[in-house]
């Protein structure tokens, strides 16, 4: 079974957030070292190249957590995000001539390093608001080239159907190729100046720009309305081959510039043995139903050809060593449940498991046999040219952490499309306690955690939403410390509210346990009723999780992100945090019977933490606290920010000591973690070498005095 991840990035684009934080005095910046404890795989990988000179060395790049780097034929990999303008890097480039030099395509713009990965600068003027020299989720495959014998001459591909080129490394641009017109629509009156026009949408995406190796002014472009288009001038003038509408990339031989090999999704494969004048079909032998996406040639032989496509969720790679007149399939990968323990029972006992969805197909060049695969959940390594295929994931965390829990020695994390996980080792070593296997109704979004002691066993209790949109919300409970489960769904809605909903469609993110009584917990779905249902909001279990019933009465706005909390010191007070036009913090005295809003200051109230002591940390756009329940409050800070603060802890023993983290809902790789120990007066940004520098989610464990912090990714500091 395939493992799908559906609405991962859609998510993500409303929930990855970050801004520049400056206090009215600026915090000081402290140089904070962060260790990373989160394992690979499970996500969606998007990019890959090998350096053309430094044999070993691999780049990848993934849709939320940016760009890593392996120097040891990807055995093990690191981050490399320092300076990276956007999280979503979707195209990867290294400059042949000088292979210090990696541009990488992203959501925000182009960025370019000269020190291998070290560091990161956005290209001037390749931003969203002016050229819109951008790479984007499935449309950008191959979108960087650069001249194999210039290092300054750099050609990219925009999602908007432009082609640029650069002469000086990056830092000016002109637009060398542009789409022509749509084709015409009937025309009509325009509304307001009466003159006729058409409003016919037109997609003239430039997937792919490639360079000959031994021409390097020949240079191939694949769009999405146009086929495969060729120029022979250094990009001054460009001319269609006849080819299909749609193509995707383009590989050409460097040892005979003659032979070119194309990718066109669903129209398979075509080869010329001419420089493009006439093609050949050579898809005989490939799966019927397809989409082609990356085709590879060797470096040494014309003839050993390699190419990547997917029939939904099942990846598919060919191997031809005649020149594309026979096709091997190999899509088995050998896991490796150490680095990446999602899923045990589809790799258990030396099994092998399928390729899924990749998405880019990189081969070395010091060494034409290893290929390197980026792909949904399992990016892959072969050394084989294909034949044998081992996940390559170690240190590739691009994990969505959505709660972080410690009980014991134990450390429990919930990922949003991994489920459930475990560590005994301080984060050394995970163990997935549920799912097991990709399985419907229980694979999917995985928010919130509440672990509580249930004679001697943790209980566990984690929410959950399902991919498939005909399962509902739930949450699924352990009372065993994880060795069984079961999703419950007793009183929760049966159908998906859409009102008022933070992401168009209702999730269960809010979970919060009345430290007095372990058996009762409260849940937040957010949605507010439609007329004859019962809507989203608050329920309560009484049963420690097993069935639940909706709070008869509701706070006046139900969407909610993670702010629902009991106070310690008080049963009977809950504290919801709303967003939106009702939104703010609302306070129960009653167990929800009834609702008062007692911060309005900010509308999007994200979260919000209680103390053991009663006291109340109310995080919006700013930190506020409140030692009466809400009756007063007092600000800890004046960030000039667009963001919000979200991830958020107050350490046990000392309450003065303070962290938040800073959040933008954009892939901006802005943002920080911030630290007081006087509580709110003077602030620290510990920020440090976080690659992610936005987590959601901060938690002091105060056995070993460290700070967790989880969003993409998982860091941990000693405190």
């Amino acid at each position: 079974m395939m493992v799908k991840r559906s609405g991962r990035r859609v998510l993500l684009a409303a929930l990855c957030m970050a801004s520049a934080a400056a206090q009215g005095a600026a915090p000081e910046v402290v140089d904070s070292k962060w260790t990373p404890v989160g394992w690979g795989g499970g996500g969606f990988y998007f990019s890959a190249a090998f350096s053309p000179t430094d044999d070993g060395v691999i780049y990848l790049g993934g849709d939320v957590n940016g760009a890593y780097k392996s120097e040891d034929h990807g055995d093990s990999w690191h981050m490399i995000n320092n300076g990276i303008a956007s999280y979503a890097a979707y195209s990867l480039a290294v400059a042949p001539a000088t292979p210090g030099t990696v541009f990488v395509g992203t959501e925000g713009g182009l960025c370019k390093s000269t020190d291998a990965g070290g560091h990161w600068q956005l290209l001037p003027r390749t931003g969203t608001k002016e050229l819109h020299i951008t790479a984007e989720r499935n449309k950008s495959i191959r979108a960087i080239a650069v001249d194999p014998t210039n290092s300054d001459i750099v050609y990219a591909g925009t999602p908007l159907g432009k082609i640029y080129k650069s002469t000086d490394g990056g830092q000016n641009w002109a637009a060398v190729y542009e789409p022509k017109s749509p084709d015409p629509a009937p025309p009509h009156p325009h509304p307001r100046t009466g003159n006729a026009h058409s409003d016919k949408p037109h997609d003239g995406t430039i997937y792919s720009v490639a360079v000959s190796p031994s021409e390097p002014a020949t240079v191939f472009a694949c769009t999405a309305d146009a086929g495969l288009l060729i120029s022979e001038d250094s990009g001054q003038s460009w001319r269609p081959l006849d080819t299909p509408k749609r193509a995707a990339s383009v590989a050409i031989a460097a040892n005979d510039p003659k032979v070119i090999y194309a990718t066109f999704f669903s129209d398979g494969i075509r080869k010329s043995s001419d420089k493009g004048h006439t093609w050949t079909d050579i898809s005989a032998g490939l799966e019927a139903g397809a989409s082609m996406k990356e085709i590879v040639v060797s470096p040494q032989n014309a003839n050993d050809v390699y190419v990547i496509g997917a029939k939904g969720w099942n990846g598919l790679f060919y191997a031809s060593h005649d020149g594309g007149a026979t096709w091997m399939r190999s899509n088995q990968i050998h896991p490796d449940r150490e680095a990446d323990p999602t899923l045990p029972e589809e790799t258990a006992n030396g099994k092998t498991t399928a390729l899924s969805t990749p998405t880019n197909l990189s081969i070395n060049p010091k060494n034409p046999k290893q290929l390197f695969i980026s792909a949904n959940w399992r990016s892959c390594i072969s050394n084989d040219a294909g034949a044998t295929w081992t996940e390559s994931m170690r240190g590739a965390d691009i994990t969505c952490v959505f709660d972080i829990r410690f009980k014991g020695n134990r450390t429990y994390v919930a990922a949003m499309d991994e489920g459930v996980l475990m560590s005994d080792d301080n984060g050394n070593q995970w163990q997935a306690l549920w799912p097991l296997r990709h399985t419907d109704g229980l694979s999917g979004h995985y928010w919130r955690l509440a672990i509580t002691d249930n004679g001697g066993a943790d209980r566990i209790l984690s929410t959950s939403s399902p991919w498939e949109t005909k399962f509902n919300n739930q949450v699924v409970l352990s009372e065993d410390g994880g060795k069984t489960f079961a999703a419950q769904k007793q009183g929760l809605p049966d159908y998906l509210p859409t009102r008022n909903t933070m992401w168009g469609r209702a999730y269960a993110r809010a979970l919060a346990a009345d430290p007095k009584n372990p058996d009762v917990v409260y849940l937040g779905i957010d949605g507010d009723a439609d007329e004859g249902k019962t809507g989203g909001g608050i329920f309560k279990s009484k049963d420690g999780g097993k069935t639940w019933a909706q709070l008869p009465n509701q706070p006046p706005s139900r969407r909610m992100f993670f702010g629902l909390a009991v106070d310690p010191t008080d049963s009977n007070r809950l504290y919801w945090g709303a967003c939106g036009d009702s939104g703010g913090l609302y306070r129960s005295d009653d167990a929800g019977a009834s609702w008062k809003l007692v911060f309005k200051n900010d509308r999007w109230i994200f979260n919000v933490l209680v103390t053991a002591d009663g006291t109340i940390y109310c995080p919006g756009k700013q930190l506020w606290r409140s030692t009466d329940h809400g009756q007063t409050w007092k600000a800890l800070t004046s960030f000039k920010t667009d963001g919000a603060i979200v991830g958020l802890e107050v350490r046990p023993d000392d309450p003065k000591t303070i962290w938040l983290a800073m959040t933008t809902w954009h892939s901006g790789a802005d943002g920080g973690v911030y630290k007081t120990i006087d509580g709110g007066e003077t602030w620290q940004d510990i920020t440090g070498d976080l690659p992610y520098r936005k987590p959601l989610i901060l938690r002091f464990n105060p056995a070993t005095s460290e700070l967790w912090a989880g969003g993409v990714g998982l860091y941990r500091i000693k405190q």
